[in-house]
């Protein structure tokens, strides 16, 4: 039994079911919350977390808490401590994303992974005061996979498809009268309608927003539902199968209450006050204690790290895909060096360095991996043509050594253009193969007249080709890793 100061009942009664519960069987995630600072606070209408440099607090609103069943209280518990265990906000700042929109997401995966993971004899999905499930889900429109990166990129797709056609209706609404079919109305009916675009099913003048009103079913896609078959658990249906669907919000609502409540059901969205780097390092401090207690299982495992970004060793591939595709020695006879048996009067071989060619477009948004890129040439023996270009090749440099490439005032100029160096080369120096460091958005890119191997090194995105000679490889680098 534990006893933290200055707790709910009900979240002492879920911490303490998770540690000693052995059907349950999730004491990593009740360890987990000893190491929170409980605390009620009037601004916190239901309940947040956040990292100050004393340490973790989970807020809470008692009035909040006292509405809801034992296991939906269970549900929030693990929603706030997942949100201390996922690493992903610092990507949202590292990626300029919206914050919103960003928070939304966050849920959506959180929620997603709790459903699916944690037995449905602890958990249930908190319900407002109305009986409508409070927690973001994702929509059951999404295929794509489980990923932070690409939900919010596809979300976002939405979320400009929503204000175009929010765009389209205000200046519909402008117009004239409109009958029968021909405004947007207050959908009336009985199960999963309300407020939304149900057609109009009669005559009437628009409303001073104009919005026309009228009796009918909401449209076939569910437009006319306020709350309803808008997204579920993962991809369309319960994970577990058990209950049957999960109703939810539906995007259109979702985009709406960005607009009017920051997007926030369930929990509140409260900035840290130290950087993500220490508060990952202060998670990391605690999984290891819990790690150390033998509190780390297998599904634990599993389920942490799908709140954990994986990063990839990106380094280890361009040092292979160097060694593999793009240097090489030629070895040329020489009478200097003796023959490898040592036969008098037979010519040995001298291996003769490698040169490539090397073009830059933008050397800033690769941070540390150009300086790395580079080194990694030097110390295998490498020459190069080293070039630079935005509209035309500025400059070209031969290099030997590391020293020499101090020498250079390297300016990442953004936005530029590859195509003159690829030109450049296959005039000049189409003997050897080559390497591009780029921030990936560049021109189309035409290796037609190229002979040698080329590896782009890229970051976030992949550059365009029109014309791929077979001897082309590309690695994209996240630039959030």
């Amino acid at each position: 039994m534990i006893s933290i100061k200055n707790i709910h009942e009900k979240l002492m009664t879920g911490i303490q079911t998770m540690l000693v519960d052995c059907i349950i069987d999730l004491p990593y995630y009740g360890e987990f919350n000893t190491h929170l600072n409980f605390k009620q606070r009037e601004d916190i209408k239901t309940c947040a977390v956040n990292a100050t440099a004393k340490g973790f607090n989970f807020f809470y609103s008692s009035e909040f808490l006292e509405r809801l069943t034992q296991k939906e209280v269970n549900f929030i518990i693990l929603h706030e401590d997942f949100h201390l265990l996922f690493d992903h906000p610092q990507r949202t700042v590292t990626g300029n994303y919206n914050h919103k929109l960003s928070n939304i997401v966050q849920d959506m995966i959180i929620n997603h992974i709790i459903w699916e993971d944690i037995t449905h004899s602890f958990v249930e999905i908190p319900k407002d005061e109305q009986g409508k499930n409070m927690a973001l889900f994702v929509p059951k429109e999404y295929e794509g996979k489980l990923v932070f990166e690409q939900l919010y990129e596809w979300m976002s797709e939405k979320k400009d498809e929503y204000d175009q056609k929010k765009k389209e209706q205000e200046g519909e609404g402008d117009g004239d009268q409109q009958e029968g079919e021909g405004g947007e109305g207050q959908g009336e009916g009985q199960e999963g309608e309300g407020e939304g675009q149900g057609q109009g099913g009669g005559q009437g003048k628009p409303d001073p927003n104009g919005k026309g009103k009228g009796k009918g079913k909401p449209d076939p896609n569910g437009k006319g539902e306020e709350e309803g078959d808008g997204g579920y658990g993962p991809y369309g249906k319960d994970p577990k199968n058990e209950g049957g669907s999960i109703d939810t919000h539906s995007l259109d609502k979702i985009f709406e209450d960005m607009e009017n409540n920051n997007g926030e059901y369930m929990d509140q969205h409260i900035e840290s006050e130290v950087s993500d780097e220490v508060k990952k390092s202060m998670v990391g401090e605690i999984k290891d204690k819990l790690a150390g207690r033998g509190l780390m299982k297998g599904d634990i495992e599993t389920t942490l790290n799908k709140l954990t970004k994986k990063r990839k060793d990106y380094l280890k591939e361009i040092k292979r895909s160097l060694s593999n595709q793009i240097f090489g020695g030629n070895k040329f006879k020489t009478i200097t060096k003796p023959n490898r048996r040592n036969i008098p009067g037979v010519k040995g071989r001298r291996k003769i360095k490698s040169k490539i060619n090397v073009g830059l477009d933008t050397s800033g948004s690769m941070g540390g991996t150009f300086e790395k890129v580079l080194n990694y040439v030097f110390q295998n023996g490498i020459e190069m043509n080293f070039m630079e270009s935005d509209t035309e090749v500025r400059w070209v440099k031969k290099l030997k050594n590391k020293r020499q490439l101090q020498t250079i005032p390297i300016v990442g100029l953004g936005g530029t253009c590859l195509q003159p160096m690829i030109n450049h080369i296959a005039e000049n120096f189409n003997d050897v193969n080559s390497v591009f460091l780029t921030d990936g958005y560049t021109d189309s890119l035409d290796f037609s007249q190229i002979k040698g191997k080329t590896l782009i090194i890229s970051v976030g995105v992949e550059c365009p080709l029109t014309y791929d000679n077979g001897r082309v490889k590309q690695i994209i680098i996240d630039p959030t890793d």
